[in-house]
């Protein structure tokens, strides 16, 4: 039996135990937890069917890197079939997954693989498994508005956690409080666009103390504020208050607007552009009570039922989206669109998550 000794080293200092090896003292004697690499190689995927892996590819370029295969076949019985191709132990494996909206059978279905392909990653036994969901399914139901309502907005990184995942990342979510609040959920990284936003205005040279930014509801009255801040106009502020009948889906009516559009340019940021039918009343608002030109800016474009005839319709002076869940095919329907990439924002979260440091200095360090 082995027992622990004390040896006479060289420098005369006393260790209890075995002597460290001369790659433990290195490691030790340079070991910098602000510089450290992930000593685990990267992998990314995408879908594993391969449908709407634009944004997967673009952030695997970014990383010099490329998406790792997998296979995928379903069957008369509408079962189906993945996995990868490539050896995953102790891999740092990051899974970036564009759900397809707009219709609930393929949504469905594409939630559904994503958690069965975080499921097989997990019977490699790699180091960590990372899912990037930039628009998250369900993230507006955060709150019970009638009796016996579920909270579906941790469905889906509860799912992904019981497949095997470690961690999501998304994009701007709905409502960041109602995520990480419950003991048994995973880790939620919440990347933010506003910075994005700003670079996008300014490279326009507006003048923009002739611009005030516009909530379209009371909850985006914090987040249009900040946006306001960055961009040198902290008092040009118009928030809309509507009313949305719970008992209704898709609906809402303007009751008022608070501050004074009169006179100005409006730009009005949401989170998320669904039937597009709130952004064309507030639209309709802001012009009767004098408004000029209005941009409309939204992260997430899921432009479900009449979303893209309304918008076409629509006397907006300029639509910006940005690509988390906007497909070419559909972009190409949309006038006066502008489309602002989130593969460079995406791909320095990954990479500063793989080498374990800030993700929120991204956007909290830049001026």
């Amino acid at each position: 039996m082995c027992s622990s000794v004390v040896e006479r080293c060289p420098d005369k200092t006393e260790v209890d135990g075995p002597i460290p090896s001369t790659l433990t003292k290195f490691i030790m004697k340079n070991l910098n937890h602000a510089n450290l690499i992930n000593p685990y190689p990267i992998k990314i995927f995408g879908s594993a069917s391969g449908i709407n892996q634009d944004l997967a590819l673009k952030v695997a370029k970014l990383l010099k890197t490329k998406l790792s295969p997998c296979s995928y076949k379903t069957f008369s019985c509408g079962e189906f079939l993945l996995h990868h191709n490539e050896s995953v132990r102790d891999h740092d494996v990051y899974i970036v997954f564009q759900p397809r909206f707009g219709n609930k059978e393929i949504l469905s279905t594409d939630i559904d693989e994503c958690e069965s392909l975080v499921f097989a990653l997990k019977q490699g036994e790699p180091s960590r498994i990372t899912v990037v969901i930039p628009c998250l399914p369900y993230s507006r139901q955060d709150k019970s508005s009638n009796h016996r309502e579920p909270v579906l907005a941790q469905k889906i990184p509860m799912y992904l956690q019981m497949s095997g995942a470690h961690r999501v990342v998304v994009v701007k979510l709905h409502n960041p409080s109602s995520y990480n609040a419950h003991p048994m959920t995973i880790p939620i990284v919440n990347v933010e666009t506003d910075d994005l936003l700003v670079s996008h205005i300014r490279s326009k040279k507006f003048d923009l103390n002739k611009f005030k930014i516009v909530a379209p509801d009371l909850g985006a009255a914090p987040s249009c504020r900040k946006l306001a801040q960055k961009l040198g106009i902290p008092g040009n502020i118009v928030i809309i208050n509507k009313y949305r009948d719970p008992k209704k889906t898709n609906q809402s009516e303007v009751t008022e607007v608070i501050g004074d559009p009169r006179g100005f340019n409006c730009i009005m940021p949401d989170d998320m552009a669904d039937t597009c039918g709130t952004a064309v009343k507030s639209l309709d608002t802001l012009k009767k009570n004098g408004a000029l030109d209005v941009y409309f800016f939204s992260t997430h474009a899921v432009l479900s039922g009449e979303a893209i005839p309304r918008l076409n319709d629509a006397s907006f002076s300029g639509v910006w989206f940005t690509d988390t869940c906007l497909s070419e095919a559909v972009a190409n329907k949309i006038k006066k669109l502008e489309i602002i990439p989130t593969s460079k924002l995406i791909a320095q979260v990954i990479d500063n998550l793989h080498n374990g440091k800030s993700v929120t200095a991204l956007w909290n360090e830049k001026k």
